[in-house]
């Protein structure tokens, strides 16, 4: 075969390459060596349906000679049928045989339901289109979204997909919303690249494994160019109010502009603000007397030089534990000052670039790339059952159930190991919880960075901070020049600094505080605040994995595209979730939630962001089984909406 030659044209995120006479078998094998051999395992069944492929185990338990016998056929095909063409999603029935054999496991009607898009076979998978001819939109109709980073930017696609006008609301001056905002030294995301983006964007290439603040922040700008939410999109426009008009249903929304106060009429409000959007600031005594500088991560100065400066890193959560490192090479010292040890993990590839051949291989095997993310997301299908205490294993001696607490023995271990054996570190970094009661942070390398000798774990806590320094209870003082602020977001506060004000001029924080705290229904509406949705609202993140946080956006997004749909498909102006509906879903919610992890002691009740503290309820988090969640946001219960 000829020497591989290719071009390059840019295509997403990095150049990829097109073959214009082949390559030969060795970079093919090269890159099966690096590929998700599940993943291989699947898309060459798809195309070739060789009894031999289907037989074979799991990547994992692959002897030598199984592994050879997948390698040698997928790299056989390849050199046959390489192509950059898109595979149309196969029957349903065939579609489900495939994702059977991909996990090994027969599934319920209601998960193959939830996870058939998985793969992202389909055009817009997790969207909904109109069914039959679509009805006159009324002259003047408008929905409008707040913000513009992955959930905002999804609701706008789906309004695309559905020919509905909208306006996207964006305060920064460039798409993006949290990756906007957090441009810290070595900032990117925790969840491979392949399952933190949009399944309909097919073309898209990674130039990491997992994706880097810009790459991300150059992703969700092509993606908002490309499918036409940019050009619908106000920038550095501020929504300050949004008031609910009843004469006229729909709602005025106030923005603060560069050219002065603005205000727009929306049918539809929906609200994709994101629960990062409001950065908690130190609290300690004598802090605004500190004469050094004070950085939130969220707020990064691109100024900042640390070179030969004192620096002290306040929280070790997953802001934390990602910027050490950076900080660490930089800084003449750093003091860590950890306030709750965390279950830190490794990810494979974490930080390294996709190879070249394997970036040939996901542009080149078609349906490669759709099995790979599947198998990335099937992962975390049972993640659920690691949140669920069994009083059996408990009344043993053990902490939570076997195979948390196989875990936790894993993630001990990996301490030991990362920090050389060294006692006084372990002592002050195992957690006295169990892992996956609160959000899991992956390691940077933060472990290693604790054993430089310039960095310093302290432990103690801060009681106040000097003009000079910061001072811990055992009374040392510790001279500072920057003070790294990584105490995260105050994920209570929903939709704040906006007010909403619904009917009959309730204000919807002033609502929230008079309870015990944020709640909706779904997620994503509220009684009272009609023809409002949120994506990405209270008790909304899902806590048994299975589907990532783009596809989610996609999903409620799409449940919003469904009401409204209804409202102008029965000339409609006005839909509302019922009261009673509201208060039986949270009550539901309320008794499923008892169950789980989060809100016992060995979970870490009073440590953890998950859990509303002042009202000891789970407050981010949505409690149900991922296949129960979707199809709460998919398949919509009328009864439980008013239309007017």
């Amino acid at each position: 075969m000829a020497t591989m030659r290719c071009n390059k044209e840019a295509r997403g995120g990095m150049e990829a390459m097109t073959i214009e006479a082949g390559v030969e078998p060795a970079f093919i094998r090269r890159a099966m060596e690096l590929a998700d051999l599940n993943a291989v395992r699947l898309a060459l069944y798809q195309h070739t349906r060789d009894p031999e492929i289907a037989a074979l185990p799991p990547a994992a338990r692959l002897d030598e000679a199984q592994r050879a016998l997948l390698i040698d056929r997928a790299a056989a095909w390849l050199e046959r049928h390489a192509s950059t063409e898109q595979v149309a999603e196969p029957a349903e029935d065939d579609l489900r045989a495939l994702m059977t054999l991909a996990t090994g496991k027969e599934m319920s009607d209601m998960e193959f339901a939830a996870r058939r898009d998985l793969p992202g076979f389909r055009r817009f998978p997790f969207a909904v289109d109109w069914q039959g001819e679509k009805p006159p939109v009324p002259e003047g109709f408008r929905i409008a979204i707040i913000g513009s980073g992955f959930s905002g930017i999804a609701a706008g696609v789906q309004c695309e997909i559905l020919g509905l006008p909208y306006t996207v609301i964006e305060r920064q001056p460039e798409v993006g919303g949290t990756w906007t905002i957090n441009r810290y030294p070595d900032v990117r995301v925790d969840t491979p690249s392949v399952t933190y983006e949009f399944s309909f964007e097919k073309g898209y290439r990674w130039k990491e494994h997992f994706g880097r603040g810009e790459e991300v922040r150059n992703y969700l700008a092509h993606v908002s160019r490309k499918y036409g939410v940019h050009d619908n999109t106000l920038f550095s426009h501020d929504l300050q109010s949004a008031t609910f008009d009843e004469a006229r249903n729909l709602w005025v929304l106030e923005m603060a502009t560069p050219d002065g106060p603005k205000m727009l009429e929306a049918n539809i409000v929906i609200t994709a603000s994101g629960v990062f959007a409001n950065a908690r600031e130190p609290a300690f005594e004598g802090v605004e007397t500190f004469r050094g500088r004070i950085v939130h991560p969220s707020k990064w100065p691109a100024d900042l030089d640390l070179a030969g400066k004192r620096v002290a890193v306040i929280g070790n959560g997953s802001t934390g534990v990602q910027i050490l490192g950076a900080l660490a090479r930089e800084a003449a010292h750093v003091s860590v000052f950890q306030r709750t040890p965390q279950w830190i993990s490794p990810r494979e590839k974490y930080g390294a670039p996709v190879e070249p051949e394997l970036a040939w291989l996901i542009e080149n095997f078609p349906a490669y790339q759709n099995w790979w993310r599947y198998m990335a997301t099937a992962a975390l299908f049972d993640i659920h059952d690691l949140q669920v205490p069994d009083p059996e294993w408990q009344a043993k001696g053990g902490h939570v159930n076997q195979a948390n607490d196989a875990l936790r023995d894993m993630l001990t271990g990996y301490i030991h190991k990362e920090t050389g054996g060294r006692q006084d570190l372990i002592d002050k970094l195992v957690p006295d919880y169990a892992p996956f009661s609160r959000r899991p942070v992956v390691d940077n390398g933060w472990y290693r960075a604790l054993t430089r000798d310039n960095v310093e774990l302290v432990t103690d806590k801060i009681v106040r901070v000097t003009e000079t320094g910061v001072v811990t209870e055992d009374g040392t003082e510790r001279e500072i020049d920057v003070i790294v602020a990584a105490i995260g977001f105050d994920v209570v506060k929903y939709l704040a600094p906006a007010r909403y004000t619904g009917a009959g001029g309730r204000d919807l924080h002033a609502t929230w505080d008079e309870g015990d705290g944020p709640r909706a229904y779904l997620g994503e509406m509220v009684p009272g605040f009609p023809n409002m949705f949120m994506i990405y609202g209270p008790n909304s993140q899902p806590l048994s994995g299975g589907t990532g946080l783009p596809a989610w956006y996609m999903v409620w997004a799409s449940y919003a595209a469904q009401a409204v749909m209804r409202m102008l498909e029965e000339g409609k102006s006005r839909i509302e979730v019922k009261q009673d509906a509201f208060e039986r879903y949270n009550r539901a919610l309320d008794q499923q939630a008892a169950n789980l992890l989060q809100l016992t002691r060995e979970g870490g009740v009073d440590k953890n962001y998950y859990v509303n503290a002042a009202h000891g309820r789970l407050q981010v988090n949505a409690p149900w089984l991922s296949p129960d969640f979707h199809r709460m946001c998919t398949v919509v219960e009328w009864d439980d909406l008013s239309l007017s």
